[in-house]
């Protein structure tokens, strides 16, 4: 006996149709994201973007993202929804109610990234929830950037609460947090535009029930979790079986990090192993769970399906393992305020595992990894007091087919205009150019590394905390592509050997920054002439690098 698919659920068996309801759903999530952009206080936000928005079913499964939001917090997101919901069972909702935590564990791995989750009611019955993740420009702590030796001195920690109580401010948590942070302003000016996209999400997903006339968003989100699982399964079976594993080294805040990866391909599954990394950190490099997770299937994505929706059948094929108290499953209360340093270096260990097996679809290892996002703390020649991070990016790893670029990867995030940090704070940018030679050869070249010069024009002494990690482990490339540049960091030109932690910058001091260029891709001999020609000409290389990196010379590029 077959029965007959309601006349409001036809649309799920046309293509066409389904697109059209797919592509609303993601419009929905960006109006969220714009909605959250252009409402908040801080620049890691407002200009660089480190967030994300997500709608989900009433589960807390995934359905869209926006396309500029940071992508790995799809995956942590929706397991942050599962932790609230163990405290806070659905039956115990209403309508205005909103969730929050930063809890590393049960978000996306450290206390500056804050989850509000807000659960979407219709006709009094709860059928999805609207989440957003943000980087709040304070959260505390001592600011003394990965040298913490455990979470109850990295900042303020805010376990699973409820934000907002039927449409009220929850007032007494929200001043227990503002009492801890150095600028209150900006904090809660992003709680309330977290709060506000996410209803602005809410609106949106109940228009489109309304219009589709849907009284659960259930049927919708298990056709696209079933087609998406299902292209992501066709993409695994085309590797072959087997296991590839590979290695980096990371610097720490003392020592080095060994973050060793086996891939494992089994049919139309993966499974991702950290087995054999180094053991938990003293220090706050320490990665929870959450994040490795989330740092593991993104990169692999890009590489089997990167033009796939994000949404929770992506991920149903792949498993995620780490020993419990390696620095890649870190156990509380480890400091944790650096997990990037493990969690954005994961694509290296995945894409040069993969390299021979994939050759045409990975890159050379990022040279804008592991993210660096410095503090500057201080005040102005007034007695005003100023928080503000300076997020940069080097070089990306040289593209499947193509040289790097002067991006973020394998995060998303901008680098904060330099004319923002002017205004915000008693800083000047003397310098700000990118370094030739920097890139790492091949025949494709990694993107170029970046300067900046820095100067204290306040008449008091201001706090920068930084924490670099590519002095001897600079970015490598793939196939026999030449490693980039590694980063140099110096206060009044003198490098310093450890740039890691808090240091002092002193009226009139100024601090240099040059990131890391990316790893290149394929052996240089494979360069054309064309190409070095043009770099030549761009300013990406010298004459001498010419002439080391690939044994030609300005007359011979000239001839042709």
């Amino acid at each position: 006996m077959t029965t007959s698919t309601p006349d409001n659920l036809r649309f799920l068996n046309d293509p066409i149709s389904l697109r059209i309801t797919w592509d609303r759903l993601v419009s929905i999530s960006e109006e969220a994201a714009a909605t959250l952009v252009n409402m908040a206080f801080s620049s890691i936000i407002r200009e660089v973007g480190d967030y994300s928005c997500l709608l989900m079913d009433a589960k807390g499964n995934s359905l869209a993202q926006p396309k500029t939001s940071v992508p790995v917090f799809i995956g942590t997101l929706p397991a942050t929804v599962r932790h609230l919901l163990a405290k806070y069972p659905a039956e115990t909702l209403k309508p205005g109610d909103s969730l929050i935590t930063n809890d590393p564990w049960l978000g996306t791995g450290h206390l500056n990234d804050v989850t509000i989750v807000t659960p979407v009611f219709r006709d009094g019955k709860l059928v999805a929830f609207t989440g957003s993740a943000a980087h709040m420009s304070d959260i505390g702590g001592s600011l003394n950037m990965g040298s913490s030796r455990d979470m109850f001195e990295e900042g303020f920690l805010i376990p699973p609460s409820k934000l907002m109580l039927e449409g009220e401010v929850n007032q007494q948590l929200l001043d227990l947090l503002l009492a801890n942070v150095r600028s209150p302003d900006q904090v809660e000016g992003d709680l309330h535009a977290m709060l506000a996209a996410n209803q602005i999400g809410a609106n949106g997903l109940l228009g489109l029930m309304d219009d589709l006339k849907l009284d659960s968003v259930e049927p919708l989100a298990e056709k696209i979790h079933s087609l998406t699982e299902n292209a992501m399964r066709k993409a695994i079976e085309a590797v072959p079986d087997g296991r590839y594993e590979a290695a980096v080294d990371i610097g720490d805040y003392e020592g080095d990090i060994h973050l060793n990866v086996a891939v494992i391909v089994d049919g139309s599954n993966i499974t991702i192993d950290y087995a054999g990394s180094s053991a938990e950190s003293l220090f706050g490099s320490n990665c929870p769970m959450s994040f490795t997770y989330a740092y593991s299937v993104y990169p692999l994505k890009c590489l089997l399906e990167p033009h796939l929706p994000n949404n929770e059948g992506c991920f149903k094929s792949i498993t995620v393992t780490a020993p419990v108290g390696s620095i890649a499953n870190a156990r509380p209360p480890c400091a944790v305020e650096m997990r990037n340093r493990v969690g954005h270096m994961a694509h290296a260990a995945i894409f040069t595992a993969l390299s021979e097996i994939m050759p045409e679809r990975v890159m050379g290892h990022s040279g804008s990894a592991p993210v660096t996002c410095d503090v500057f703390a201080g005040q102005f020649d007034d007695g005003r007091r100023f928080v503000e991070s300076l997020c940069v990016n080097g070089g990306t790893g040289a593209r499947p087919s193509a040289d790097g670029i002067v991006t973020g990867f394998p995060g998303n995030m901008s680098s904060t205009p330099v004319e923002l940090i002017e205004s915000a704070t008693p800083l000047l940018f003397t310098e700000k150019s990118i370094v030739p030679d920097s890139g790492g050869a091949g025949r494709y070249r990694g993107g170029v590394a970046q300067r900046m010069v820095i100067r204290n024009t306040s008449k008091f002494p201001l706090s920068h905390s930084m924490f670099y990690s590519r002095q001897k482990h600079p970015a490598q490339g793939v196939l026999g592509g030449e490693a980039g540049a590694p980063n140099f960091i110096a206060i009044n030109g003198k490098q310093l050997e450890k740039p890691v932690g808090r240091h002092d910058v002193f009226p009139g001091d100024e601090v240099t920054i040059q990131m890391p260029g990316g790893g290149g891709k394929s052996p240089v001999a494979e360069r054309s002439k064309a190409a070095i020609l043009f770099d030549l000409q761009e300013g990406y290389i010298t004459e001498e690098g010419a002439l080391r990196d690939y044994d030609v010379t300005i007359e011979e590029l000239a001839r042709g």
